[in-house]
């Protein structure tokens, strides 16, 4: 190859020609291998308020469906209640290569980290940073100023007690103090993991009630959250602060640029931006007290306050003849410690296994246990029977002692069966009746006829044919079995699979709010069913997102424009109907409904 000045000639064609197709090669290889992954992370607010979301999303772009991607690693979360949630979309990336068209499919899988402050200051997010394969990126840090704002909620957590003995119950009430603009209020979630492993637990209420105190000699609206507690392990016991997720009215605080409505978020007119926010209960702790030595050897662990009663369905029988005994034991401990009581001395009866019943029920503000037990049993020969008294043990921690719950003795009198006096009366026992009805085999007597081996059905062919239909059959149970089994541990399937179940329940409110003429609760239930539909379906919340921020996710995963545009419309409608008033007619009202519908069907082709 000439050398020219300080530089190579490449004027030499077969040379130059080689030297082009190994740039291009190379090229091409190291293209392939930087578009094999690649990583993005963006944040959705750097200024928030106390209790107040944001999210954290990484972007992970594969050639390859990884299904197990790892999560990226993000450090300084402590400072936050974290939520996960994942979501993989597809496209196909199309190139021209020397006149050649090659396209691939690229997946997407975003990470996204809900974020909650828990205090003000301001605070490091990350390094962030993402590791998979070969692949290794840093996306850098973001810096996060929290602010203290006026609570709109005040929770209270206080305990009925702040020092109690294992298992004794105690009562922890988290009193809400609602402030102005709050709309909703959640029940708390995942009490299990904040505090099912110091304590059993059990809420004494299914929903949460408003009602009207007085506070500082004004009425006030409150929600009281009761939990029955009873303590595992002895020491001093925390109970993490139990967050409370509400919606709550903003005044003025975003506008929706270019909207027709943008002059219905004035205060003027009542208008506002619902935003959903979180406010953490400070923590609360007791300390818990072992047990004394000189436990009964059948003591079980119940604590608190029993009551036992034994009555018989009858006191005079016959040799052979059954009788129900019915034992009642009823306290305040924890339920799975009213195990069997000690029975009286029953040689001379036989007793079967009892049927055991329990329920729970509210008394005030405490949970009561009652649970029943009924034995059948027989007596061997006549005579009259004094059954002592039925016992159940327990530790009372108001007097700090064992006892025993004790029912009255009670006396049966057993008369002569038909059997004779000088025949020596046996009772079989349950094994006997059990093993004896094994060997029955009935012989059918009356006008029946012997027949002959060859006229038996499993000589036929249409016997066989009716085993034919038993593998597909055991092969669907199969498949619905594991599918079911797919859907309890897979929560991003579950919530797809069940999305168009929650979306006709929100319709069914909505339709009723229609028929009650309710405007308010309509567009409510309305919003309620497009935004839950699409969250459900893509696996990502779009409660409390802006409407930009809604399209703009839409638009990533693959909706089209036209779509994500009619579906501000809608959101713009449902929040006008919620909180900027609305013409009260049937004809608005059913337009709206049917436009959703509409929407809602495009939605769910596209997803």
């Amino acid at each position: 190859m000439p050398f020219v000045g300080n530089k190579f000639d490449f004027s030499h064609r077969p040379f130059g020609a080689f030297f082009a197709l190994i740039c291009t090669i190379v090229c091409l290889f190291a293209t392939s291998a930087r578009a094999e992954i690649s990583a993005e992370a963006s944040i959705s607010a750097k200024d928030v308020g106390v209790g107040e979301p944001f999210q954290l999303s990484v972007q992970v772009t594969a050639d390859d469906n990884a299904a197990n991607l790892p999560w990226p690693t993000v450090e300084g979360l402590d400072k936050f209640t974290v939520a996960k949630s994942t979501g993989t979309s597809r496209s196909m990336q199309t190139s021209i290569i020397n006149g050649r068209i090659s396209q691939r499919n690229l997946y997407i899988t975003t990470f996204v980290f809900k974020l909650t402050a828990q205090k003000p200051g301001t605070f490091p997010v990350g390094p962030i940073r993402y590791t998979y394969k070969d692949y290794d990126r840093q996306m850098g840090s973001a810096s996060v100023t929290v602010t203290k704002q006026e609570a709109a909620l005040n929770t209270v957590p206080t305990l009925s007690k702040k020092s109690a003995f294992v298992g004794e119950q105690v009562l922890y009430t988290l009193r809400i103090i609602a402030g102005q603009g709050v709309q909703q209020i959640n029940y708390p979630n995942e009490l299990q993991k904040l505090i099912g492993e110091k304590f059993f637990f059990q809420r004494l209420d299914k929903n949460i009630e408003p009602k009207v105190v007085k506070i500082n000699g004004q009425d006030t609206r409150v929600y009281d959250v009761r939990i029955v507690l009873f303590p595992l392990l002895v020491g001093k016991a925390e109970l993490s602060g139990i967050p409370v997720e509400y919606q709550q009215v903003t005044r003025g605080r975003q506008r929706r640029q270019g909207s027709v409505f943008d002059m219905f978020d004035d205060d003027f007119f009542g208008g506002g931006q619902v935003v959903t926010l979180t406010s953490v209960a400070n923590p609360i702790s007791m300390e818990i007290a072992s047990l004394p030595e000189g436990a009964p050897a059948d003591f079980t662990g119940a604590v608190g306050q029993f009551s036992l009663t034994a009555t018989a369905d009858k006191t005079t029988l016959a040799s052979g003849e059954a009788l129900t005994l019915t034992i009642t034991i009823r306290g305040d401990g924890q339920p799975k410690t009213l195990t069997k009581p000690r029975l009286p001395d029953l040689s001379q009866f036989e007793v079967f296994d009892p049927e055991i019943t329990s329920t729970s029920t509210i008394q005030g503000t405490t949970l009561v246990s009652t649970k029943t037990f009924k034995y059948v049993i027989v007596p061997h020969r006549k005579g009259e029977y004094n059954l002592g008294p039925v016992a159940f043990p327990y530790f009372d921690p108001n007097r700090k002692i064992f006892t025993e719950a004790k029912s009255q003795p009670i006396t049966l009198t057993v008369t002569q069966g038909k059997e004779s006096e000088a025949a020596p009366t046996h009772v079989m026992s349950q094994r006997e009746i059990t093993d004896i009805g094994s060997d029955i085999r009935h012989i059918k007597i009356g006008n029946g006829a012997l027949h002959s081996e060859d006229d038996f059905l499993y000589r036929e062919l249409w016997y066989w044919l009716l085993f034919l239909p038993s593998p597909i059959v055991f092969g669907l149970l199969l498949v619905i079995r594991r599918r079911s089994h797919r859907l309890q541990s897979d929560a991003t399937l579950k919530r797809k699979t069940q999305a168009s179940a929650q979306l006709r329940l929100r319709l069914k409110e909505a339709n009723e709010a229609l028929k009650q003429k309710n405007s308010r609760d309509f567009y409510k239930a309305l919003s309620q069913a497009v935004v839950g539909f699409v969250s459900d379906k893509l696996n990502i919340e779009f409660r409390g997102l802006t409407e930009e921020e809604a399209k703009a996710k839409l638009v990533v995963h693959g909706l089209p424009e036209a779509i994500s545009v009619e579906y501000g419309k809608l959101l713009q409608l449902c929040d006008f109907g919620q909180f900027g008033g609305s013409q009260r007619d049937d004809k608005t009202w059913k337009e709206a409904l049917d436009t959703a519908e509409t929407l809602l069907r495009k939605l769910d082709r596209e997803l």
